[in-house]
Parts: structure tokens; sequence; C-alpha cells
């Protein structure tokens, strides 16, 4: 018995032994006094460098894991790689510059988690999956920032001092001007088609389009069916048949007058500025006011910049400078700089852009003359300045101010021999713009939101034009000064419905000036217009998750002639099933500013627009109507979008329509009716893509004082085709475009010499065509790094035949009192190369 008590005693201390040596096995010990016990334990041998398990502690693991669970768990523990070198051989490296950084992420208002999320940090990228987890490794060494982007959210940029926090929830917060619904990538990445029938465009995430060696907006617009620049400029851009002063052209909500430098061969504003751009041709919301055309609808960013970021870049037009700063957690900044290179460096592009300019013109005409000339001084430069301050008062509250100035002039010196004395004056032609926005945001709720803005759009145009051997003087001017507020409520009432309702009152002045000297003739003619506008619009969403519908009414009060005009406007998108929708617009718009062009004739051999107001009389208020109906099939990146519209627009005059024949001087009101069909083809591969559009119409004047009363539009373009393609790999894009058009109409004379009374006598009105144009452009970008900073390099060949297409041809009557044929031609070969730097 007393041997089973000692027996006993034992038994308890070797199991308090071996709690102890648990208890102790549980604690963490240094890893170097661990591997010998793990080498003899599974008979392998572990090889390191000291320093790298230097300090290292961990706890035990189990003995009864096997080799690997046993390694996993101390890489678990550790920042230590284990790898098997063979059945025997272990080595152990240190592995501290990656660390996986995890999370769920949320909506910050409905909490609800976010999938499809797009984490980033250097080369390294995952998505979030269903739950709103994801797991990313980042480099603590090399990588300073993770980025999480999510459509129709404001990016989300995490420090590297976060990484360690721990934290396990990220809230992304709604972008309350966010991208809609996206129906289906259109042409090109960065182009969507939205269920309201209009086009966003995503400049900063654009892909390579042909002829363009970086993004530009009013350039990439046309290579949408229905929009094209007859006379291909950027300022002269034509929507479904209607002149350029007939599109709405908004610059953070404020119509533009001026959207051209270099006479419209530059767009007038940087478009790496840009954020967002909508373009519709049909259907616009009644939002918009003006415009019986088109709508291009240009954005800034809108969100809050987290990091220091500045960009500088340069092609052989021009360099520019953007940075973006915040200045404190609730303010940023953002600036703007571009101007041209000309006074430099004289590349080849600048002068081809010249030659295009001024080809028949006095400045190349004097050039060549031998009586008289231009000097080599002459100054053919532009600028343009920006600068938007954000400032988020609250979680709720918003404040953002917009300001831009863009400028364009041209000055040369007449030099002239009179009576054996050399004379000389400057002739010169000046344009500016200057347009300011002030907007506060008010997000009462998820579902509530104010916005009023008060904005300002100053155009001013001044001219001089001299000639020395007939001593004549002319000046002309022209200003813009459209001022405005507006009011802009939305409710959503589900998730299906909401309802948009606004008030905006603007005052527009024009001024135009004449002066000239031999014959004596002065003209100051200054009008004003106020206008009062409602709206109301509501909007369906997925109704039975086919049917999309947006309508609404628009009230216009003109007070000058004491007449409302009421705007209807519809859009509807109907899923026939989950590859093919129907689509149906429809709108009647207003516009109360419209341009006279003055022709070669009149002022400095360019071509030169001046903006007028109604008066309902002589200029009446221009009235549109347009309907259009379309079908898509969009099916594993297969597109086919068909969509055929009849567009009518009312109250035209001929000094706006830039008549050169025997309408050029006649003053008439008639009114245009364009129609066509519209066909997009497109199919995207991995690594590339094809388009094809090809638009046919007609568009026809009717002026019943004229005879015959019909007859073609100056703009009446029958059939067009674009083909196109990008290629990517890796970090090197290529695109490839081809476009053809028939020619647009023009008017012989029907006699080679001049009548009785010394006038040119013409054939019918736009009774002959311009031979087809025909053009093949191409571009590539590549964009590399050095070190942390971002480059692209991209290089563009615009008309890489060196086709001579003819884009006018008119008639006039020389010194010599005989019919002189005038031809302009487009762009010749013009090759570009631009290098921009983002640090």
């Amino acid at each position: 018995m007393k041997a089973n008590k000692h027996l006993i005693i034992i038994c308890l201390l070797l199991a308090i032994l071996s709690n102890t040596s648990f208890a102790q096995n549980t604690e963490s010990k240094p890893l170097i006094g661990l591997l010998p016990v793990l080498e003899k334990q599974f008979n392998v041998v572990f090889t390191f460098a000291d320093e790298n398990i230097k300090g290292v502690f961990v706890k035990m693991p189990h003995k009864n894991l096997s080799l690997d669970e046993c390694l996993t768990e101390l890489e678990k523990q550790t920042d230590l790689n284990f790898k098997k070198l063979d059945s025997r051989y272990i080595t152990i490296r240190r592995n501290t510059a990656y660390i996986k950084v995890s999370g769920h992420l949320v909506d910050q208002s409905t909490k609800e988690y976010l999938v499809g999320v797009y984490i980033s940090s250097g080369n390294n990228f995952t998505l979030s999956n269903e739950n709103g987890w994801f797991s990313i490794k980042v480099n603590q060494k090399k990588d300073s920032l993770l980025t999480i982007r999510h459509i129709g959210y404001k990016p989300l940029h995490i420090k590297k001092k976060v990484w360690n926090n721990n934290a396990s929830i990220y809230e992304l917060t709604p972008d309350v001007q966010a991208l809609k619904e996206v129906v289906v990538n259109y042409i090109a990445k960065g182009l969507d088609k939205l269920p309201d029938g209009s086009i966003q465009m995503n400049v900063q995430n654009l892909e390579i389009l042909p002829g363009l060696s970086e993004p530009d907006v009013l350039n990439a617009v046309q290579v949408l069916p229905g929009i094209q620049s007859v006379n291909e400029t950027v300022s002269d851009i034509n929507t479904r048949g209607g002149t350029n002063d007939q599109n709405l052209v908004l610059w953070d909500g404020v119509k533009m007058y001026q959207t051209g430098h270099f006479f419209g061969l530059v767009s007038a504003f940087n478009s790496h500025l840009i954020h967002k751009t909508s373009i519709i041709k049909n259907g616009a919301s009644a939002a918009f006011d003006e415009g019986v055309s088109g709508v291009i609808d240009m954005q800034e960013q809108d969100y809050l910049q987290q990091d220091l970021e500045v960009s500088t870049g340069a092609n052989m037009v021009s360099a520019d400078m953007i940075l973006k700063t915040p200045l404190t957690k609730k303010l940023s900044l953002i600036l703007g700089a571009r101007h041209s290179i000309n006074n430099i460096v004289l590349t080849p592009t600048y002068k081809s852009y010249y030659k295009r300019a001024f080809e028949d013109t006095e400045v190349q005409v004097n050039q060549e003359g031998s009586n008289k000339q231009v000097d080599n001084y002459h100054d053919f430069s532009f600028y343009d300045l920006s600068a938007k301050l954000l400032y988020d008062i609250s979680k709720k509250d918003k404040i953002r101010f917009s300001i831009l100035n863009v400028n364009n002039n041209i000055e040369y010196e007449e030099s002239a021999l009179m009576q054996g004395i050399l004379h000389s004056k400057n002739s010169s032609l000046n344009q500016s713009s200057t347009l300011s926005n002030l907007n506060y945001t008010r997000t009462w709720n998820s579902n509530h939101t104010t916005q009023v803005s008060a904005y300002l759009s100053n155009y001013y145009l001044d001219g001089t034009n001299v000639s020395l051997l007939d001593n004549e003087n002319h000046v002309q001017k022209n200003e813009v000064i459209d001022w405005g507020i507006k009011l802009n409520t939305k409710n959503r009432i589900n998730q299906t419905v909401s309802l948009t309702n606004g008030y905006q009152f603007k005052e527009i002045g024009i001024r135009n000036q004449d002066n000239i000297r031999k014959p004596n003739y002065n003209r100051d003619v200054k009008d004003v217009l106020r206008i009062h506008s409602l709206y109301t619009e509501a909007e369906f969403k997925e109704l039975f998750q086919k049917l999309h519908i947006r309508a609404g009414l628009r009230a216009n009060y003109f007070t000058k002639f004491k007449e409302f005009s009421f705007e209807p406007r519809v859009v509807l998108n109907y899923k026939l099933s989950d590859y093919i929708s129907f689509e149906a617009q429809a709108e009647k718009k207003s516009q109360h500013t419209s341009q006279l062009i003055d022709y070669q004739t009149d002022f400095l051999g360019v071509e030169k627009r001046k903006w007028v107001l109604p008066n309902n009389q002589s200029i009446p208020l221009l009235k549109s109507q347009q309907f259009s109906l379309g079908m898509q099939y969009n099916r594993n990146n297969f597109l086919v979008s068909l969509e055929v519209y009849n567009k009518k627009v009312s109250g035209i005059i001929t000094p706006s329509q830039g008549f050169q024949n025997q309408y050029q001087n006649v003053y008439s009101v008639g009114k245009y009716n364009a129609q066509g069909v519209e066909l997009l083809i497109n199919k995207r591969f991995k690594q590339s893509n094809i388009w094809i559009n090809y638009a046919l119409a007609q568009n026809d004047y009717s002026f019943q004082e004229f005879t015959p009363s019909s007859f073609p539009n100056n703009l009446d373009i029958r059939h067009t085709i674009s083909l196109g393609g990008t290629y990517h790999i890796r970090n090197f894009e290529v695109s490839c475009g081809f476009n053809y058009r028939t020619g647009k109409p023009y008017t012989k004379p029907s006699q080679s010499s001049l009548n009785e009374f010394n006038e040119i006598v013409y054939q019918e009105a736009n009774s002959s065509r311009l031979e087809d144009y025909i053009r093949l452009d191409l571009s590539a970008k590549y964009q590399f790094k050095i070190k942390k900073v971002k480059c692209e390099f991209g290089i563009s060949m615009w008309n890489i035949l060196d086709r001579n297409n003819v884009i006018n041809v008119f008639y006039r009557q020389n010194a010599d009192k005989e019919i002189e044929k005038i031809t302009q031609n487009a762009l010749g070969f013009t090759p570009n190369i631009s290098l921009r730097f983002t640090f």
C-alpha cells in the first residue's frame, strides 16, 4: 500500500512537470533555439543567415503537426519565408519588404459591401469579392500608397502609416456626380454609352485614338457617329448637320463662346484637366438650356486631392503644367497653365497649322506680294490658364470655385513703299474668354441633394485691319457677357424613381462695334436678353428590370419678347433581352445666341464669327425638334448599334450659314431638315479593338424667298465612313484610323466672266460637290517609369498619306475684274510628338 502511495505521488509530480513543460512551450522563445529541436524531430537541416533570425521569437508549434504545418505556422508568426530546397534542406529568408493589407470595403452611407472594387499598390492589384473583402501584398520599401477605386465613388488613398493599424473596414464615399450605370463600352476604352443615350467620356482613362498623340476632347468626340467637323477644326463641330454655334459646349457648367486656339486647330482648354465629358446628340436633360444641336458637357475633377501631384508635358505646338495639391484636409487646389511654343521653336506641326490657318488670306498674299510685304516678325500664339478650388465644409456641404482664361493672338506688321517712303503699320486680332463658376452643394441625406451655382462667361474679340496702299483702317469688336444663377434639387424617391427640379436665371449682353475709315462708317450695337427658366424631370431606372425612362419639361420666359418656350424632352431605353435593347429619344429645344460669319474679304483674310442675340424680327429665336429610334446588340464584347433620326431647325438666317455664292449678301430667314441613319459595329478582343462607323444623311435648306426654295445644306455630307482600331501590349498602345466622306456642296459660276453689272452669275445654289475626302491617321503611345516618375511618350501622324483634301471652294472677283477660284485645303501630313511626366 505504501508503494502505491509513492507511485501515486510520483505520477502526480510527473503530471505537474509535464504541465509545467507544456506551459513553457506556449511561451515565445528564440527561433534559433527551436530550430535544433525541429531538425532532430523531422531529420532536416535549416540553412540561414544569422542576421535574418536574430531577435525573432516564436511559440513552439504543437508536436502533432507535420513538418509543412510547422513551417506554415512559423511563417504566420514571423516575416520569414521557409523554403524546401529538397527533402532534407530548408532555407530561411527574411521577407520583411512585403506585408499583406486586408479588409472589407463598404459604402460610407449605406454600409453595404462593395464588390469588384479595384485595389492597387505598385505593380500589384486585386479586386474585392462578394463580401467586400480584399487582401493584397504591398512592398513597404517601394510602395507608399494603397489606391482604391470604384465606379461611382471617390478614389481612396491609404498611406503607409495606416497599413499597420490593422483597420478591417474601409469606407468609400459616393461621388454625387458619378457615372451613371454603364450599358456598354463604346468604340474605345473610356467611352461608355449610358441608358439615357448619352456618351460618357472618361478622359483620364481614354484609349489612344487615331491621329492624337494625347487626349483631346473636341477631337475625340468626332470619332462618334453623327459628329464631325466639315472644315476639319475643333471650333467648328457639326452635330447631325448643325453649325458649331448650335452646340452647347460647357466647361464646369459654364457656356464656352470660344472653343479653339489657332483659329480652331487646337482645343481652347487643356484636356488633361478634364475629368469626364458627356456628349449628347438627342434627348438632353431638361437641366440643359440652349443649343438646338448637341451638348458637350466637360467637368473637371470634383473630389479632394489626397496628395501632391504635378504633371508637365509638351508637344510640337504647346507646353503645359498641372498642379494638384491638398491645402488642408478639407481644401484642395488645382492649377493648370498652357502656352504655345512657336515663340521658342517653329516645329513642322506649327508650320502646318500656320499654313492651314492663313491659306489664301491677306497674311499669305501680302507676304508674297511685290509692292507690300508682311515683315518676318509676327505673333501667332495662344495660352490658357485655369484654377479650381475645392472645399468640403463638412460631409454634407461642399463649395467649388472654377475659373478659366483663354487667349488667342495674331499680330503682323505690314510695310509698303509709298512715294519713296517706307510706311509700316500693325494689324492684329485678339480673342479671349474668361469663365468662372461658384457652386455650393448640400447633401441633406442619401436621397436629397440641393445645388446652387452662380456663373459668368465673358468673350471678347478685338481686331484691327490696316491696308497701307488703300489707306484703310477697319476696327471690329465683339463682346459677350453671359451671367446667371441656377438652383437644382434632386430627390430619390426609391431605388428606381428620382425627381429633378430647378430654376435658372440668365442675362446675356452682346456688343458689336465696327469702325471703318475710307469710307467712314461707325456702328455700335448692344443687345441684352434676360431669361427665366423652370424645369422638372422624372427618371425611372430599371423598371421591371428592363425599362429606363427619363421625361422632363423646360419652360423658358424671354422678358424682352414676353414670350414662353415650352420644351419637352424624353428618353426611353427598353431591354428586349440580355443582349438586345431598344431606345427612343425626342426633344424640343430653343437657342437665343447665334453667330454671324464674316469671310475673307471682310477682315484680315481670316474667317471670323460674331455672336448676336435675337430680336424676334430679323433674327428670330432658333427652335428645333428631333426624334430618333435605335437598336443595340451587345454580346461577348461585340456591339452593333443602329439609329435613325429626323431633326428640324427653324429660325436660321443666311449670315449664320456661311454662304459664299449668290446668297452671301442676301438676308433671309429659313430652316433646315436633317435626317439620317447611323451604324456602329465594334468588336473588342483581349489586346485589340476595332470599329467601323457609317452615317447616311440628307440635310436640306428651305428658304421661301429663294428659287429654288429647297436645296442642299452647306453641311450636307451624304456618306461618312470611319474605320479604326487599337492594339495594346503591356505599356504600348497603337491606333490607326481611316476616314472617308463625300464632298460638301458648293456653287459654280454659270459663266466664265462677270455680267454687265460686274457680278458673278452662279448656277443653282449648292448644285456641285467637292471631291471625296480621304484621310489615314496613325498614333502610338508608350508608358514607362523613371524611379517614381510616370512618363508617357506619344507620337501621331495626321493624314499620313499626305492627301490633298479640298474642304472648300468659292469664287470671287479679283483686281482685274476676273472671276478667281479660291480653293482651301485640309491639313496635309502633320506629325506630332508629345512627352509627359507625372510626379
